[in-house]
This record gives structure tokens, C-alpha cells and sequence, in this order.
């Protein structure tokens, strides 16, 4: 088990950051029926009107156990706590017979005045024992349990540590990394190896920052990109469903993402087994009823993630295909100009048309260069097969768009560019009635 490493930033830990860190250092202690509640007014309450109560169980020299009831109140100060917070907190706690223990936390100090009030105070009342937690005790506890700490504070762990622990965090109970998660790991993203990690990370970045800046696909490699498929699959939808907090939509974009990255790794056939019944690679045997029977998956499932695989290309791929255009967004989300922004200012505005206007001169060539003579553009496709299983050409088609885009973001642009204007031109004119508007020969 690593250590806290450094300092702990303690004039930093303050309100609910404070409240956190106190209720997991307490399931660490071994406190039991921990319940958050609600303080009065003054300069006794906790930091945010908040305390904690928890229940210890103790055991007698004779053997009998007993259980303590504790009171916990925070005071994050920059300053020394001040007395009167101090003697306000005793005296409240002392008119509740129940109470056996006060716990005062803080992230500073208490003068010595204090101590000695506190000392004079017990000498003449049993109850409650009154218990002040300072920084010093506070750092103590903390580089004891650093595990449980880092629950509050992920910052205190470093490396593999940290790591392991916010993927158990968003696996257990869909709690997203912070910002400061997502730019330490692409620091360190040698230590991102894993499809759990991978993902994590990636619905992070999709919910707080920008996948095109942190592009944790990209740390996908060849022995991991299958896993990576069977997590989009199946681990994330379960995920969303067990936890209830993750976002429908973000989900399904994070595996589509997932499954567009791995892709170049697998042999279409292989990507074609993976896709179209990810529970063949499962070993535990309660998979075995989904695997003898995948259609519901492909329909529940699979089937809107492959749309988004195919809509996110179809709508990057457009914007330089002198073959498709694409107007406004089918997946990557509307840019807001026009009258989708001036909207936001006047709600007696029409809402614009949410129609999706699709271009296609299937007489042009494709910007990556796949054969498409006498078909259309495979991004446009919906499976028509009545088990909603995915072809193995359908995978190749979109493999080698991924493939080739990632080498040559910009197609054959430069090579075809000359063609694309008066191409769409022309198309429009005839769209709108222009029976003037000359045939294209491709010139």
C-alpha cells in the first residue's frame, strides 16, 4: 500500500470537502449507522449547518459490548477555531443524554486557552467525552487510511493507486472523475492500460472536458481492443443501469467511441463475432443464456450504439466529401448559429426546422476512397436484417474510414476539392427546380 505522498493541502480542506473527509476516515475507524445531520445557528454549528453521528461498538474487560454514541462536528478555519465555536459545540452536545462522545475536527488549530477550557469543562461533567481532532490528528488519520481518504480527496494518491480507486469509484457507483483526474492521468497515461480505465476516463472527459484534447481512444492498443468492445457493450450499459447517475446519451457516445477506436485493432471478421454477441467472450457461466440468445441485446443494445458509431462518422466524413453533404448534424451535436442562437434571445421565434437535410451525388467518389459504385455512402445505412446482427462488410466499410481518416484527416480534399463546389452547386440548383442548371460531368 502506497503512503500519502507530501503535504496534504489542509488550508484547502475545508466545508463539505471537510464533512467528506470525516465520514469516510470514520467507516475507516470502524463506525457503524453513520448518518449526516443537521446542525442549529451559531457559532456551534458545523460548517454548513452539517455534523455526523456515528455509532462504536466497544468491548469490556469482562467481555460485554456496549455502544457509544459519537457526535462529529467539522470546523474548517484558516485561523485558529475560535474558543466561543468551541464551548458553543460542548454545551449543545451536553444536553443530549445520549451522546457519549464530541468529536471537534479541524483542518487547524485550537489555542491553547481552548485545550485548557475543554480540560476544566470534562473534569466536572462525564458526558459527553469532548475529543479535539486538529490538523496534526487529522494528518495522522489520514496517511493511516489513505485508501478511505482518497475516497474524499483522490489527490492525496499518486500512480496506479489513484487510479484503481476512481475506476472502482465510477464502476461501483457512477462517480465521475474530476477535472483534475483527467489532466493528471493524461500525464501519466502510461499507467491507462485497461478497458475499465479507458472507458472511465472517457465518459469523464465526455462529461467535463473534451475528448478531441484528452483522446483517451488513442490508448488503445492491440491486446486491449477487444476488451474495450465487450466494456461498451456490455459493462457500461450495466454500469448505467446499476448506478442510475450516468447520462443515457454520454453513455451511448462513450461506447460508440470505444468501439470506433478498437476497431482498427480486430480483423473484421473477429470485430464482426465481438460486435454481434460480446457474451461469447465472457467466462463466467451466467452469461451463457445471453450468449444463446443475443437478438434482444442487438436490438436493445447494440443496435443505437452502431447508429451512433455510423452518425458521429457520417457527420465528421461530410465535412469535406465532395459526395455527401450533411445539414445540419445527425449526432455530434448542432453547431449553434443561425437561427438555433438568436433563438436563445427571443422565445417568440419559430423554432427552427429540426429536419436533416442528406445530399448525396452517388455519381462522385468517395473522400476515403472505398468503392461505392451503384451504393450509397455505408454511413447511411441501417442494418435491414431481421436479427439486427451487423454484416462484415458493414465493419470493413467503417473500419477503413477510420483507418484512413486517422492518417489523412482531411480525405482527398486536396485532390478533390476542385469538383466539390460547383458539384454541390449544381445539385442544389436542381434540388430547387433550376432545370437550367447544366449536368455535371465531373469537370
Amino acid at each position: 500500500m502506497e503512503k500519502i505522498p507530501g503535504q496534504v493541502p489542509w488550508t484547502t480542506i475545508k466545508g463539505k470537502l471537510l464533512e467528506s473527509l470525516l465520514h469516510e476516515l470514520l467507516i475507516a475507524i470502524g463506525a457503524e449507522n453513520i448518518k449526516w445531520r443537521t446542525g442549529g445557528i451559531g457559532p456551534g454549528t458545523a460548517d454548513g449547518g452539517r455534523d455526523l453521528e456515528a455509532e462504536f461498538t466497544r468491548t469490556s474487560p469482562d467481555g460485554s459490548v456496549e455502544r457509544e454514541l459519537w457526535w462529529i462536528e467539522a470546523k474548517g478555519r484558516t485561523r485558529s477555531v475560535e474558543p466561543d465555536a468551541v464551548k458553543s459545540a460542548v454545551l449543545n452536545a451536553s444536553g443530549h443524554q445520549n451522546v457519549d462522545v464530541l468529536v471537534i475536527a479541524s483542518n487547524s488549530e485550537y489555542t491553547n486557552p481552548t485545550r485548557d477550557w475543554v480540560s476544566e469543562w470534562s473534569r466536572g461533567n462525564k458526558r459527553p467525552r469532548v475529543r479535539l481532532w486538529d490538523r496534526a490528528t487529522l494528518d495522522r488519520l489520514v496517511r493511516e487510511h489513505p485508501v478511505a481518504s482518497a475516497r474524499a480527496l483522490p489527490d492525496l494518491l499518486e500512480g496506479k493507486e489513484r487510479l484503481n480507486l476512481i475506476v472502482d469509484q465510477f464502476d461501483e457507483a457512477g462517480r465521475t472523475p474530476l477535472q483534475n483526474d483527467l489532466d493528471y492521468f493524461w500525464e501519466n497515461r502510461a499507467l491507462v492500460t485497461g478497458a475499465k480505465e479507458i472507458s472511465c476516463l472517457a465518459y469523464a472527459e465526455m462529461i467535463l472536458g473534451d475528448i478531441v484534447l484528452h483522446p483517451w481512444g488513442t490508448e488503445i492498443t492491440e491486446e486491449s481492443a477487444l476488451a474495450c468492445i465487450v466494456e461498451a457493450l456490455v459493462a457500461m450499459p450495466i454500469r448505467q443501469i446499476n448506478t442510475q447517475v450516468l447520462a443515457s446519451d454520454k453513455a451511448t457516445h462513450v461506447a460508440a467511441y470505444l468501439i470506433e477506436s478498437a476497431l482498427p485493432f480486430l480483423d473484421p471478421k473477429a470485430a464482426q463475432a465481438v460486435l454481434n454477441n460480446p457474451y461469447l467472450f465472457l467466462e463466467e457461466e451466467h452469461w451463457r443464456k445471453f450468449a444463446d440468445n443475443p437478438q434482444g441485446f442487438r436490438e436493445i443494445i447494440l443496435t443505437p450504439i452502431w447508429e451512433t458509431v455510423c452518425g458521429q462518422l457520417l457527420d465528421a466524413c461530410s465535412q469535406d466529401c465532395v459526395r455527401l453533404s450533411v445539414d445540419p448534424n445527425t449526432t455530434l451535436g448542432r453547431d449553434p448559429s443561425g437561427p438555433w442562437f438568436w433563438r436563445r434571445f427571443n422565445a417568440d421565434l419559430p423554432v427552427p426546422d429540426e429536419r436533416i437535410l442528406i445530399i448525396e451525388g452517388t455519381d462522385k467518389p468517395c473522400a476515403v476512397g472505398l468503392d461505392l459504385s451503384g451504393s450509397s455512402c455505408p454511413l447511411l445505412g441501417k442494418s435491414s436484417r431481421p436479427d439486427f446482427s451487423i454484416s462484415e462488410q458493414e465493419i470493413t466499410d467503417i473500419r477503413n474510414v477510420i483507418l484512413f481518416r486517422r492518417e489523412r484527416p482531411d480525405g482527398m480534399y486536396s485532390e478533390l476539392s476542385d469538383v466539390k463546389l460547383s458539384n454541390v452547386g449544381k445539385m442544389l440548383d436542381r434540388m430547387y427546380g433550376d432545370e437550367s442548371a447544366p449536368e455535371d460531368n465531373g469537370e
